[in-house]
């Protein structure tokens, strides 16, 4: 991501699958919808061959491809000088569904009072249903005019949760 913001690239990520990684844990890395590279872990069978950690986390990424889909300029946004809100959302979704569409709708949802978004924890096992997982995202809220109340924050935040709710089917985590 950084690198992509860095020349004004979107970057996205899908599930995806590569031979030399694990599958599952395989993201395609994509500009304007065309494939640059591959991230996620190292395949078991060749962790174990190269005597290296059980997990290793690696990424292939085209830099050629990406800054030549860039978009020719690139806007700076201003600095904030009014106080964020900060607030984090648990959402409780099927495991098969991707936390990309889930922090899209989120986004969305939540509407231009939302600074960033970003995902800070994917949980799958005890306390949730079979086949489910929890995605937390933390969210900066700010207006440019004014500082946010914490219910103007949490009525954009709950605003994104319906949202995503109502294309992926996700819950707030109690």
């Amino acid at each position: 991501r950084r690198i992509a913001h860095a020349v004004g690239a979107e970057v996205e990520f899908a599930q995806g699958a590569h031979q030399a990684m694990h599958p599952g844990r395989t993201a395609e890395v994509r500009v304007g919808g065309q494939l640059v590279g591959y991230a996620g872990e190292l395949h078991p069978t060749l962790t174990a061959e190269a005597d290296l950690p059980r997990v290793v986390a690696v990424a292939e990424v085209d830099l050629d491809a990406i800054i030549a889909l860039a978009s020719d300029s690139v806007e700076a946004r201003p600095i904030g000088t009014l106080p964020a809100a900060t607030q984090d959302l648990s959402l409780v979704v099927r495991a098969d569904v991707p936390a990309a569409r889930v922090a899209a709708a989120v986004r969305e949802g939540a509407g231009e009072l939302l600074e960033q978004l970003q995902l800070v924890d994917d949980y799958r096992g005890q306390g949730l249903p079979e086949g489910s997982k929890s995605l937390t995202f933390a969210l900066r809220f700010r207006a440019g005019d004014r500082t946010l109340t914490a219910a103007e924050a949490s009525d954009a935040k709950l605003a994104g949760a319906a949202l995503a709710a109502e294309r992926t089917g996700a819950a707030i985590r109690e």
